[in-house]
């Protein structure tokens, strides 16, 4: 079998089997892991599977990472500790293909979450003004700032993951990649404030704490994915993150999903809302990391050959 399949083939099939194990699991979870009442019964099956099967999978993938072959790069003129040209293969159009449509995804979030935050922002002004005004009224948590920043957000990702597909064809400057890949994490944690607000008075954990972790779980998957070209490559761990991130992403997305179909299936229901914006932000996430495991095990064991350079600072690309 060619070394470029071979070697990205464990990390595929783990993440994909884990992936739909979790989003299975999850399934019955919602189904079955809750009381009438809605608090989450003690003990459930499901939860208790559902844990066992991440912590199993958070093993494996340690495994795997740990004899995951690994090519020490050669300390070439300009190219030394160039660890993110390890993304580079222009005769791959996968990882850009992957990298593109998780753009995509980020970006028709924010349409979505742009106008659900104006129109809480709205909602706000009208009740603080009858509030003003001398009116018996209660002014809500939200005010929908949070819900605007994360679609701000979400445009900030769409923009970092394309410039992380075209450095898969051809490699940026020292650190443009790193800042590239940055901006969906830091868009992460946004989004994880306004996602833990929604939250907050939910006494049911576990409604909420998939979701929770796996934007924890994007966000350390994008930082340590900035790492590998601004001087602090981790590309085993990043393998890790990126496999754990598309099952946690996977395992939410169906709780997310189920919270979506409820809010449409009302009398007055709509799909643009804050839950529609959260899928697309996991989908994208999970292409994300998927395109991370597609490309970087075949070309940590076999690097690409680095560009030939010229001039005074061969170094900048």
């Amino acid at each position: 079998m060619n070394k470029s399949v071979s070697g990205r083939v464990p990390w595929l099939l783990s993440a994909a089997a884990a992936a739909l194990a979790a989003a299975a699991l999850r399934c019955w979870q919602l189904s079955s892991a809750f009381e009438p009442s809605g608090l989450a019964a003690p003990g459930a099956q499901a939860s208790v599977i559902l844990v066992c099967v991440l912590f199993m999978t958070s093993a494996w993938f340690i495994l795997l990472a740990m004899y995951q072959p690994l090519t020490k790069r050669p300390m070439t003129l300009g190219q030394a500790h160039r660890w993110d040209l390890v993304f580079l293969d222009a005769g791959d159009p996968v990882y850009p293909a992957l990298a593109v449509l998780a753009a995509f995804l980020a970006l028709t979030a924010v349409p979505v979450l742009l106008p659900v935050g104006l129109a809480q922002w709205q909602h706000y002004r009208e009740l603080l003004a009858a509030l003003k005004q001398g009116l018996d009224v209660q002014l809500p948590s939200n005010n929908g700032m949070l819900t605007i920043a994360t679609g701000v957000g979400a445009l900030l990702s769409a923009l970092g993951l394309l410039q992380m597909g075209r450095d898969g064809l051809r490699p940026g400057r020292r650190g443009k990649g790193g800042f590239s890949a940055a901006l969906p994490g830091v868009a992460g944690c946004v989004w994880l404030m306004e996602s833990f607000r929604a939250h907050a008075a939910n006494p049911v954990r576990w409604d909420y704490a998939p979701q929770l972790i796996a934007i924890v779980a994007g966000m350390a998957f994008y930082m340590d994915f900035a790492g590998m070209s601004a001087g602090a490559p981790r590309p085993r761990r990043l393998l890790w993150l990126a496999g754990m991130s598309a099952i946690l992403s996977a395992a939410s997305l169906v709780s997310t999903l189920a919270e979506l179909s409820l809010i449409a299936g009302r009398p007055d229901g709509t799909l643009c809302t804050a839950e529609l914006g959260d899928a697309l932000l996991l989908l994208s996430q999970t292409l994300a990391a998927a395109g991370v495991l597609w490309r970087l095990p075949p070309n940590l064991e076999n690097p690409p050959k680095p560009p030939n350079t010229s001039g005074p600072h061969p170094d900048r690309i």
